[in-house]
């Protein structure tokens, strides 16, 4: 969503900016992820409980949405004879681009370009999906010995960048990306077992925190302008660094991510944002499935959305226009699918409630 006021559609900026570092510390929703992983379970069980909801929530949306992206577009007189929408649903869970050499002219394997798609995002559900695949795989056996931890984090880059540099093809699910989202995947894992989460949060009324902030602050904006990401994730570019792109990657995703949760921290304790956090947070996968749908419902009207760019806005107050009114509609639903949720809740109450009496 920050991309619609941003304006920047994945090039490496130049020098320091507040949206590259920013970007740059997006993978901490995987570092996030890794957090609260707790051992014991099986590798099936993990399978069962936490990678199939993933790619149920893919399908059921991907169908879903973009059914009723065609009928809203048709209705608005765009010409869809060209477009078939069921190999449209297929290109989009299995991924775009697959098979063909990553980076070739042309190549755009998540944008979002013809007018009934929505999947821009849906990448990262395709990430995530191999990614657990390969960390459940490898967390119990690492994930007590920091060294482990480290050597893996390393051996899964590395696998990376040989595979970027040797054979550089797109692969379905974007599984060329799965090592790098399960490395992240273990570092957040590592750092839960040392409780960072805890320091981060609590220990700002000692001097040492605030140096170390500091110090974090400045790498940060460091590694920013020496070793930007552009955050061109789904199309597998790290940087312009060559095969050590995705180690720069790596540096500047770790800072910039530290950078951002220290700050979450802070703006936390305000307790009017904090609310408005907690309840994005709690509702963060509406939001991450609706935000490109629902703004080029709001754009189609207005703008001729063609195959080029997804949002043909150049006015940067028409672009945060979009924006907000985005937003705006987001939480109602949000606020909506939840009353319907609690309802649905109630009356399953209910019923076992009667079904017990008798």
């Amino acid at each position: 969503m920050f991309g619609m006021g941003r304006g920047v559609d994945g090039d490496v900026a130049a020098g320091f900016n507040i949206a590259e570092l920013i970007y740059a510390g997006l993978p901490m929703f995987m570092v996030i992820t890794g957090y609260f992983y707790k051992s014991g379970r099986s590798y099936v069980d993990n399978v069962k409980h936490r990678v199939v909801p993933v790619v149920l929530l893919l399908v059921i949306s991907t169908v879903f949405l973009t059914s009723l992206m065609y009928g809203y577009m048709w209705m608005l007189g765009y010409d869809l004879g060209g477009y078939d929408l069921f190999n449209d649903i297929l290109t989009i869970i299995i991924g775009k681009e697959s098979f063909n050499i990553i980076g070739s002219e042309g190549f755009t394997a998540g944008a979002v370009l013809a007018p009934y798609d929505i999947s821009a995002g849906f990448y990262y559900l395709q990430i995530l999906t191999v990614g657990l695949l390969i960390f459940y795989a490898l967390a119990d056996y690492v994930i007590d010995d920091w060294r482990k931890c480290v050597t893996a984090i390393f051996a899964l880059f590395s696998f990376t960048a040989l595979y970027l540099e040797t054979v550089n093809i797109q692969l379905p699910f974007s599984a060329q990306i799965g090592p790098v989202v399960a490395a992240f995947l273990l570092l957040g894992a590592m750092l839960g077992r040392y409780n960072v989460a805890y320091y981060i949060e609590n220990k700002y009324r000692e001097p040492k925190y605030w140096l170390v902030f500091g110090i974090i602050l400045v790498c940060a904006i460091a590694s920013v302008i020496l070793f930007p990401t552009g955050m061109n994730l789904y199309n597998s570019k790290f940087g312009s660094n060559g095969i050590l792109s995705v180690f720069t990657f790596l540096i500047t995703s770790i800072l910039c991510g530290a950078v951002l949760w220290y700050l979450a921290t802070f703006i936390i304790k305000v307790p009017v944002v904090s609310r408005i956090f907690t309840y994005a947070g709690l509702n963060s996968i509406v939001l991450y499935i609706l935000h490109m749908f629902v703004a080029k419902l709001i754009t189609a009207p207005f703008y001729d959305i063609g195959t080029e760019y997804w949002m043909t806005v150049d006015s940067i107050t028409a672009r945060f226009t979009i924006l907000i009114a985005t937003l705006v509609i987001l939480f109602g639903l949000a606020h909506f699918i939840n009353r319907v949720k609690s309802d649905l809740k109630d009356e399953n109450l209910d019923e076992s409630t009667i079904y017990t009496s008798r």
